[in-house]
């Protein structure tokens, strides 16, 4: 029989070789089997379908169900793509093995909104999904409703005003509120009691510090009436928001992307406010408020023009 020997070296040589080999096939094996969370979108009655075209300002929902794979899910981003670009709407950080996540939209005035919607995991696995809604190029901009010299009062002026409702434009004074919480939005205060002062503050009763200057809101109903502030207050001229008599001016400042502020602080007379509410008889209306004048302090006041829409 003939016999044949390798030089130890060249043994060991193959032997690291195939070793290599299998470790390289193992770990394409092993992150081959990381399995990815799931992101499956809702389709059933109640929530829009991809490529649907509605009118300017249709109230529309979308929702979708992540759920985790090999490890928790971390982080939900949310964008919105129109033809001015992209907006952010989310960016949250979390740590869940899964859930249900749920938007209600009023369509703006892109020819396009495209949502588009990504998780990511503990292993930096991913999932993402998109839907687009177009606009029907027939539809027209919406009606506004106009509130004129509204005056509405800080916490001391108890005689005052500090209560407002954009259902029908109606004030309450702090003894008044309490027998018509359901139809109040818009609720102010000069918040000397908060560090730092946020001195005269625009906000709602779902607001998380609206009851320490008006205690029986800590009893109110739940769900609260909640109003949302964009918290840019300068990119709208006065004339602007005088010259308005639709709501494109609106929709086109407080977009479907918009994080709206549940107070806005430091109010300044010339500021026009964007602001959308957000729960209550009112749910999904937007509007404009625009400080005329105003008189900062415990007892201030500001006088102030509204625009919402019908």
């Amino acid at each position: 029989m003939i016999q044949y020997s390798y030089p130890t070296s060249a043994f060991t040589k193959i032997s690291i070789s195939l070793f290599l080999i299998l470790l390289f096939a193992y770990a394409c094996k092993k992150e081959t089997d990381k399995t990815p969370p799931t992101l499956l979108l809702a389709t059933e009655n109640g929530f829009i379908a991809d490529s649907t075209i509605v009118p300017i300002g249709f109230p529309y929902r979308i929702e979708f169900t992540a759920s985790k794979g090999e490890a928790a899910i971390t982080n939900l981003v949310v964008t919105l793509t129109t033809e001015n670009g992209m907006e952010t709407a989310l960016d949250s950080g979390m740590y869940s093995n899964g859930f249900t996540y749920t938007r209600s939209i009023s369509y703006g005035a892109s020819k396009f909104e495209k949502w588009e919607f990504m998780i990511r995991d503990k292993k930096g696995k991913s999932a993402s999904t998109s839907i687009t809604i177009l606009k029907d190029e027939t539809s027209a901009f919406g009606p506004i409703t106009t509130y004129s010299s509204v005056k509405l009062s800080a916490q001391d002026d108890v005689a005052g005003n500090s209560f407002f409702s954009l259902t029908d434009g109606s004030f309450y004074s702090q003894h008044t509120a309490d027998a018509n919480q359901a139809k109040i939005n818009i609720i102010t205060y000069f918040g000397d009691k908060l560090v730092p002062s946020t001195e005269f503050t625009l906000s709602s009763p779902g607001e998380s510090d609206v009851a320490t200057f008006y205690s029986m809101i800590a009893n109110w109903v739940i769900p609260k009436n909640e109003t949302r502030y964009k918290p840019d207050s300068l990119s709208i001229p006065t004339g602007a928001f005088d010259a308005a008599f639709n709501d494109s001016l609106i929709i086109t400042n407080y977009t479907s992307a918009t994080i709206g502020k549940r107070k806005f602080k430091i109010v300044r007379t010339g500021y026009v406010i964007p602001f959308q509410v957000t729960n209550g008889l009112s749910a999904g209306k937007r509007g404009l408020i625009k400080i005329r004048s105003m008189q900062n302090g415990l007892d201030g006041f500001i006088m102030a023009d509204i625009k919402v829409q019908k």
